[in-house]
């Protein structure tokens, strides 16, 4: 894939993610999960960012080869998009 077509691609999903203002998910690492008994903010905000970052990923999984598809199914979005610059970097 060429860097141009790459960079093009991360561009539209970024625009997409802004949007929903899901783009924290592939900035932020997975939070911890709340401790027993947590405030109902911490335990809603927890959740929130799961069911972002299984939205993004299906975004992202979405808009790969279905090589990279395989490498990722079972990979988180922060991850994903971290594995995916080392690659794409490297080929750069």
């Amino acid at each position: 894939m060429s860097k141009l077509i790459q960079e093009i691609g991360v561009t539209y999903m970024r625009i997409v993610l802004n949007q929903e203002r899901k783009e924290y998910v592939i900035i932020e690492s997975v939070p911890n999960e709340p401790g027993t008994n947590p405030p109902r903010a911490s335990k809603d905000k927890f959740e929130k960012h799961m069911d972002d970052m299984l939205d993004v990923g299906c975004l992202m999984l979405a808009t790969i080869t279905l090589e990279l598809q395989k490498q990722h199914e079972y990979v988180v979005s922060y991850e994903m998009i971290q594995n995916l610059k080392e690659i794409f970097e490297g080929k750069a």
